[in-house]
């Protein structure tokens, strides 16, 4: 049931005559007036997740909270987007990272991601240094991809720790057999429903090779390998955490 301020701010909304799409009158302004002082520090890439039945995305009283979210939807986790049950991906660069993790049944309130290293020392040289209690690694495999939403190409990262981590190997060798550039051809990220050894379910990522992209597509996701090459990509840390996909403390196993 909407609230008064719920109804309010769809009121408002209607009167300022608010457009999804881009308007006619500025499809022939071009520029990027405003943002000039935008640099790579300023903007970070999106994460693909998916809505566990712990997720903040399912909670009405967390900021996190996304209208319609349901167990088993990939979403969005800057934009907020649902994306359903699948949506269309090009691979474009896969690397390791190892995150660190604090337990957040370990009290204070103060549970969550630690940060990501490249290397498993890395990541114990920061937990000596951070000196804290329930710190854990997770292997993290990183898809960075461009997604197909609402006829367009975004840039995006599927992180895969864990159980997922099989997927991820999987989604690897699949892009190695085709003895072609991993964003040659495109993917279809859906998620699937699991089981963990005490029958607690959750959900997975499932992937499915289609056909190969077009050259348009082609050329956009070589630009963004480029740019991951170059380092000007930095990808969002603000994960989900209490989905099962990503916190050490979470109910898949």
């Amino acid at each position: 049931m909407a609230t008064k301020k719920t109804e309010l701010a769809k009121v408002e909304e209607s009167a300022l005559a608010l457009s999804a799409e881009l308007p006619e009158w500025l499809r022939d302004k071009g520029g990027n007036r405003g943002a000039e002082n935008v640099g790579v520090d300023d903007i970070v890439i999106p994460r693909i997740e998916i809505v566990q039945s712990l997720s903040p995305a399912r909670k009405k009283s967390d900021p996190a909270y996304i209208e319609g979210a349901d167990e088993g939807m990939l979403f969005n986790n800057v934009t907020r987007e649902l994306y359903g049950s699948s949506v269309i991906v090009v691979p474009v660069y896969y690397s390791k990272q190892y995150l660190i993790w604090k337990d957040r049944k370990a009290g204070g309130g103060t549970g969550g991601f630690r940060g990501a290293f490249n290397s498993l020392g890395e990541a114990h040289e920061q937990i000596q240094t951070l000196g804290e209690e329930a710190l854990d690694v997770a292997e993290t495999a990183q898809h960075f991809c461009l997604v197909h939403s609402q006829d367009k190409w975004e840039e995006a990262v599927v992180s895969m720790s864990k159980s997922k981590l099989k997927i991820s190997k999987r989604w690897n060798s699949l892009m190695r057999l085709t003895n072609t550039d991993s964003f040659s051809r495109a993917y279809k990220l859906s998620s699937t429903e699991e089981s963990n050894a005490r029958g607690e379910t959750y959900y997975n990522f499932s992937i499915t090779s289609l056909g190969f992209v077009p050259a348009n597509v082609f050329v956009r996701a070589e630009e963004l390998y480029h740019r991951i090459r170059k380092g000007g990509i930095k990808v969002s840390s603000d994960f989900d955490n209490d989905a099962a996909e990503e916190a050490p403390n979470a109910t898949e196993f």
